[in-house]
């Protein structure tokens, strides 16, 4: 499956705006959300993406301002290069509009943070993007069935013995953890594990690979005697 990131272009009404409920916001800095929101592009991975040059219409703020905030208040991992643009996963600017709406002291900032926040919501929420994660969804699960002959080795890689029936493909790192669910299909996110060492990484409810390193000496001296008993 390509894993290349792609976008399309949002569709025009492919949302229902939030209700402007704050009579003493200026009408034009609505008007600025609303046309930042429609420069929003879907991406192949089921998420949306939103132009950092759309980002001081979206805020309210002058492009300094913007650019601070999109620099020190939002994480780095929701920002990519997409065809040379800089772009922000949405889902980033709602956790920063949903906090500063509640840290702000003032109310006018405090509900445009709302109206944005609950813009990008709807735009995720859309059937166009429902549509798109559904497909790719559709994708993964065929895929993932495939990854432990794709890695293409053939040893348990904690207890290094020969792989056996019921062996699998483990995601060093949890499936819930990738912001790119292309990345879950990555043969190189994972270990080809044996049954008994896969059910003991998840008995011990390991999340990351940096766990899983940090653990493997003390899971192989519970699998090993196990393995030899079987023998």
């Amino acid at each position: 499956m390509n894993k290349e990131l792609t976008t399309v272009p949002l569709k025009k009404g492919a949302y229902e705006k939030p209700e402007r409920i704050n009579p003493n916001i200026p009408l034009k800095k609505y008007d600025k959300v609303d046309e930042a929101c429609e420069t929003t592009q879907l991406g192949n991975d089921g998420n949306a993406y939103i132009p950092e040059d759309s980002m001081p219409g979206l805020l309210g703020k002058k492009k300094a301002e913007s650019r601070y905030i999109v620099d020190n208040r939002i994480a780095d991992e929701n920002k990519i290069n997409i065809n040379s643009t800089p772009m922000i996963n949405t889902s980033g600017v709602v956790e920063y509009l949903d906090r500063n709406s509640h840290q702000t002291r003032n109310p006018e900032e405090a509900d445009l943070n709302r109206y944005s926040r609950d813009s990008l919501t709807r735009i995720g929420d859309s059937d166009q993007a429902e549509a798109i994660r559904r497909k790719v969804d559709a994708k993964v699960n065929k895929e993932l069935p495939k990854l432990r002959k794709k890695r293409g080795i053939e040893k348990d890689e904690i207890t290094g013995e020969p792989l056996k029936a019921g062996a699998a493909f483990h995601h060093t790192n949890s499936k819930a953890i990738y912001n790119n669910p292309l990345d879950v299909i990555d043969p190189n996110q994972g270990i080809n594990v044996n049954k008994d060492t896969h059910e003991e990484i998840h008995r011990r409810g390991i999340m990351d690979s940096k766990e899983l390193e940090r653990q493997k000496e003390s899971i192989q001296e519970v699998v090993m005697p196990k393995k030899k008993e079987n023998t």
